[in-house]
Protein backbone atom coordinates (compact mmCIF):
# COMPACT_ATOMS: atom_id res chain seq x y z
CA UNK A 1 0.00 0.00 0.00
CA UNK A 2 1.00 3.20 -1.26
CA UNK A 3 1.77 6.02 1.74
CA UNK A 4 -0.90 8.84 1.46
CA UNK A 5 -0.42 12.04 -0.21
CA UNK A 6 1.30 15.16 1.98
CA UNK A 7 -1.17 17.72 2.18
CA UNK A 8 -1.35 20.39 4.33
CA UNK A 9 -4.49 20.38 7.38
CA UNK A 10 -3.91 23.51 9.02
CA UNK A 11 -3.93 26.58 6.82
CA UNK A 12 -3.93 29.58 8.33
CA UNK A 13 -2.87 31.71 5.01
CA UNK A 14 -5.83 29.79 3.14
CA UNK A 15 -8.31 31.18 5.87
CA UNK A 16 -7.16 34.57 5.73
CA UNK A 17 -7.50 34.82 2.06
CA UNK A 18 -10.84 33.59 1.69
CA UNK A 19 -13.41 36.13 0.71
CA UNK A 20 -16.46 36.34 2.65
CA UNK A 21 -19.21 38.27 2.50
CA UNK A 22 -22.46 39.20 4.25
CA UNK A 23 -25.83 40.56 2.82
CA UNK A 24 -28.12 42.28 5.20
CA UNK A 25 -30.40 45.20 5.25
CA UNK A 26 -26.96 47.54 4.45
CA UNK A 27 -26.25 45.45 1.27
CA UNK A 28 -23.52 43.12 0.54
CA UNK A 29 -19.67 43.71 2.31
CA UNK A 30 -17.51 41.48 3.38
CA UNK A 31 -17.27 39.94 6.80
CA UNK A 32 -14.80 41.43 9.10
CA UNK A 33 -15.22 38.32 11.70
CA UNK A 34 -15.18 35.35 9.37
CA UNK A 35 -11.45 35.33 8.47
CA UNK A 36 -10.10 36.42 11.97
CA UNK A 37 -12.25 33.30 13.54
CA UNK A 38 -11.61 30.98 11.07
CA UNK A 39 -7.59 31.97 11.67
CA UNK A 40 -8.24 31.97 15.03
CA UNK A 41 -9.49 27.61 15.06
CA UNK A 42 -6.82 26.73 13.05
CA UNK A 43 -4.50 28.50 15.88
CA UNK A 44 -6.66 26.52 18.39
CA UNK A 45 -5.77 23.32 17.00
CA UNK A 46 -2.13 23.98 15.91
CA UNK A 47 -1.30 24.81 19.58
CA UNK A 48 -3.62 21.16 20.83
CA UNK A 49 -1.60 19.70 18.72
CA UNK A 50 1.45 20.70 19.73
CA UNK A 51 0.55 20.83 23.74
CA UNK A 52 -0.28 17.32 23.30
CA UNK A 53 2.91 15.90 21.78
CA UNK A 54 1.18 15.02 18.17
CA UNK A 55 3.60 17.02 16.03
CA UNK A 56 7.02 15.43 14.74
CA UNK A 57 9.35 17.18 16.24
CA UNK A 58 11.25 20.61 15.16
CA UNK A 59 7.77 22.17 14.06
CA UNK A 60 7.01 25.08 15.26
CA UNK A 61 3.56 26.45 16.34
CA UNK A 62 3.17 30.61 16.60
CA UNK A 63 0.36 32.52 15.94
CA UNK A 64 1.68 34.07 12.32
CA UNK A 65 -0.41 34.24 9.13
CA UNK A 66 1.50 32.16 7.04
CA UNK A 67 1.49 29.46 9.81
CA UNK A 68 0.66 25.68 8.07
CA UNK A 69 1.13 21.98 8.94
CA UNK A 70 1.54 19.41 6.86
CA UNK A 71 -0.09 15.81 7.53
CA UNK A 72 3.77 14.54 7.36
CA UNK A 73 4.45 16.77 10.11
CA UNK A 74 1.87 15.02 12.78
CA UNK A 75 2.80 12.46 14.77
CA UNK A 76 0.90 8.70 14.00
CA UNK A 77 -1.38 9.71 17.13
CA UNK A 78 -1.49 13.43 15.51
CA UNK A 79 -3.08 11.61 12.42
CA UNK A 80 -4.82 9.35 14.05
CA UNK A 81 -6.41 12.09 16.07
CA UNK A 82 -6.69 14.51 12.98
CA UNK A 83 -7.84 11.77 10.77
CA UNK A 84 -11.04 11.08 13.35
CA UNK A 85 -11.67 14.37 15.01
CA UNK A 86 -10.69 17.27 12.93
CA UNK A 87 -13.08 18.15 10.91
CA UNK A 88 -16.02 17.07 13.56
CA UNK A 89 -15.03 19.39 15.98
CA UNK A 90 -13.84 21.93 13.01
CA UNK A 91 -17.60 21.99 12.07
CA UNK A 92 -18.68 22.10 15.58
CA UNK A 93 -17.36 25.75 15.84
CA UNK A 94 -17.85 26.94 12.61
CA UNK A 95 -20.01 29.62 14.18
CA UNK A 96 -19.25 33.09 13.88
CA UNK A 97 -18.97 34.11 17.48
CA UNK A 98 -17.59 30.64 19.23
CA UNK A 99 -14.89 31.93 21.88
CA UNK A 100 -11.92 30.75 21.82
CA UNK A 101 -12.24 28.99 24.97
CA UNK A 102 -15.07 27.14 23.68
CA UNK A 103 -13.06 26.18 20.87
CA UNK A 104 -10.48 24.39 23.25
CA UNK A 105 -12.95 23.04 25.26
CA UNK A 106 -14.44 20.99 22.48
CA UNK A 107 -11.29 19.69 21.51
CA UNK A 108 -10.28 18.73 24.61
CA UNK A 109 -13.56 16.58 25.16
CA UNK A 110 -12.93 15.05 21.34
CA UNK A 111 -9.35 14.23 22.96
CA UNK A 112 -10.25 12.55 25.93
CA UNK A 113 -13.19 10.32 23.91
CA UNK A 114 -10.32 9.79 21.32
CA UNK A 115 -7.42 8.75 24.13
CA UNK A 116 -9.94 6.43 25.50
CA UNK A 117 -10.19 4.48 22.97
CA UNK A 118 -6.11 4.15 22.65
Amino acid sequence: MSAPADFVIVDVPSMLAQKVTISDESGERADPNWNREAAESQYVFAEFLAAKGLLVDGVAVERRPDLTIRWSQLSELGQKFARSDFHKWLTSVDKTGTPEAKKLEKLERRWVKFAALQ
